[in-house]
């Protein structure tokens, strides 16, 4: 074995010496400040640039999308938490209110929790946590810290069904603040009501406040319905038609209270 290593030292002896010496005149020659080092180290640059070019950019890119797939997730998670500290605060502020309405209110009102839309097909409903072992009755009063809401008309053991005032078959006896305008509210669309037959003689504008008239078996006195928006002559020219607002915002019903009666 080393007799062959030998004689192969031997035979390229010339091109191994040559080699070496080579690798040490550039040793030699880097370390010094020799204008042809500087000419050669140059050489030798504009023949690695356009093959190491791609090699740092693509280097570039990845570290550049790795960077952009962090900061987007710590993006999503402010986001995420963002929307918690809101959905948290919302849910605050209406606790709050809720628990000053039921301290300073004259009625027996138990709160409830909206669990989802109503099962009923034909009627616009909410199905609440609440039932026949919390006292529930069928026509109870339905409000929130806006105002009316609906009424109860079917009662489960442990859930209740609530009809809305924006559903089509529900009426409510209603008085016009300050003029004390007695009529009956039903639903016009979206978030709007209509009062019919309101006498011109009495005097109606936007913005006065429509309540419940207390002559319902259902609703009590003075509950807070909506704000008249706009008045129209009827075609019999003695009675207006009011519209108005709902003070409750029916697309966005958390917790509620049932007026038991």
């Amino acid at each position: 074995m080393a007799k062959r290593f030998i004689d192969f030292f031997l035979k390229r002896r010339f091109q191994i010496s040559t080699i070496f010496l080579l690798i040490v005149s550039f040793l030699i020659f880097s370390g010094t400040s020799h204008p042809a080092i500087y000419y050669m180290q140059i050489w030798f640059s504009d023949i690695l640039a356009p093959l190491k070019e791609p090699i740092v950019i693509l280097k570039e890119l990845t570290e550049t999308r790795k960077t952009n797939e962090m900061l987007s997730r710590h993006l999503i998670q402010l986001s995420q938490e963002a929307a918690r500290f809101t959905s948290l605060s919302e849910e605050n502020q209406r606790l709050r209110e809720m628990l000053d309405l039921k301290r300073t209110s004259s009625y027996d009102l138990l709160p409830a929790l909206v669990l989802s839309e109503g099962i009923h097909k034909s009627v616009n409903s909410l199905l609440l946590n609440k039932g026949k072992k919390d006292s529930v009755d069928v026509n109870d009063p339905v409000l929130n810290v806006q105002g009316l809401v609906g009424r109860i008309f079917f009662v489960g053991e442990s859930s209740s069904l609530a009809q809305l005032l924006v559903d089509p078959n529900l009426r409510v006896s209603v008085k016009i603040q300050p003029s004390g305008a007695k009529g009956i509210l039903q639903w016009y669309g979206k978030n709007r009501f209509l009062i019919a037959d309101i006498s011109s003689t009495l005097e109606v504008k936007p913005g006065n406040l429509v309540v419940t008239s207390g002559y319902s078996d259902i609703y009590p006195n003075d509950l807070p319905v909506g704000i008249v928006s706009e008045l129209t002559p009827s075609p019999d020219g003695f009675t207006n038609l009011v519209f108005g607002d709902f003070l409750v915002n029916f697309n966005q019903i958390h917790e509620v209270f049932i007026l038991l009666q």
